[in-house]
């Protein structure tokens, strides 16, 4: 077995405080991207009440033989 016990079991800690690390700052980014968005739609009147039109939809043209 190569390497002391201690550098070990240090590895193991350093690889499961990185992987806590790495989820807690993901969540976090998440949250602020969710908090920003809902920022700019209240300030820009997204949403419900306004926003981006909706598209018009043509009508889709039947084939002669139906």
């Amino acid at each position: 077995m190569k390497g002391s016990p201690r550098s070990l079991w240090l590895s193991a800690a350093n690889r499961a405080a990185g992987w806590w690390m790495g989820t807690a700052t993901a969540m976090m980014r998440r949250q602020q991207r969710a908090a920003l968005a809902e920022m700019t739609r209240a300030a820009t009147g997204g949403g419900k009440a306004g926003g981006k039109p909706k598209r018009a939809v043509r009508p889709r043209r039947r084939r002669a033989g139906k």
